[in-house]
């Protein structure tokens, strides 16, 4: 594929708005206090899913508190991080988080449905108390995952089937395993599955930027940015900030539609 001066020039530019800002950056919704232990930390976060018209209720409760536990858990990994107890998770960040939010015990504090611009919105508050033994477990969750995976067989890989089951944390899990292992086509089968199970998740279509980004397909990218900003994703209201910025080296982007 040929790409233009302009399109050179932007690409790095867009690499570090979506690579980084999707991957690294931490945006909680939380407050935390450290527990007795120095390994342990007790967290309040808040969680949220916008519900489209067909969704159940059951659905949204799941997501919503996979959601709020997953703010937890980003929270509790600045902690550890600034105190050396895990590692600095960088392409593997969004898999062992996942994996941690999945497992972890959270009591409810406070759950309510209501609407927001029109969108039936569940929402719910917990509290959490994670330690930072729970990354390590994570970590050897997802590589045993990835080596269960890596024995599909073609027509496997290529079908990406999604189990019924309503897991979010293993699935969003896999859909940034399959991201970090360059598996880039499957990753996109795997996502588009992925939002008929989970509709009006902003998770994926954060998911699915970053791999419309890597096959250069930008007005895809900037398709996907605009469904999860609606869906109140900050971070995807960011990127599209800093699109608007890089602007001048326009590649087909209308950024205002």
């Amino acid at each position: 594929m040929m790409v233009s001066k302009s399109e050179s020039i932007l690409i790095p530019i867009i690499g570090t708005i979506i690579i980084v800002t999707l991957l690294f950056l931490i945006s909680v919704d939380g407050v935390a206090s450290a527990a007795n232990e120095v390994n342990t930390i007790e967290i309040e976060a808040a969680g949220s899913y916008r519900m489209r018209a067909d969704a159940s209720i059951d659905l949204a409760k799941k997501v919503a508190f996979f959601n709020a536990k997953r703010h937890a858990v980003d929270l509790a990994g600045r902690y550890f991080s600034h105190k050396s107890l895990i590692k600095t998770y960088e392409l593997n960040k969004e898999e062992i988080y996942s994996l941690v939010a999945r497992d972890i015990q959270a009591d409810v504090l406070e759950e309510k449905s209501e609407t927001i611009e029109k969108t039936p919105t569940y929402r719910l508050r917990i509290r959490a108390k994670i330690m930072a033994s729970d990354f390590v477990k994570a970590e050897i969750a997802d590589a045993r995952q990835e080596k269960k995976e890596s024995e599909e067989s073609y027509r496997e890989e290529m079908e990406q089937p999604v189990s019924a089951e309503i897991d979010p944390g293993k699935d969003i899990a896999k859909a940034y395993r399959l991201l970090r292992e360059k598996k880039w086509r499957i990753a996109m089968i795997y996502l588009n599955h992925l939002e008929k199970k989970y509709p009006n998740w902003d998770r994926i279509y954060m998911a699915k930027a970053i791999a419309h980004y890597i096959l250069n397909e930008p007005v895809f990218m900037k398709k996907d940015l605009n469904a999860a900003c609606r869906l109140g994703n900050g971070t995807a209201c960011d990127d599209l900030k800093n699109l608007k910025k890089v602007h001048e080296y326009d590649f087909g982007l209308s950024i205002d539609d």
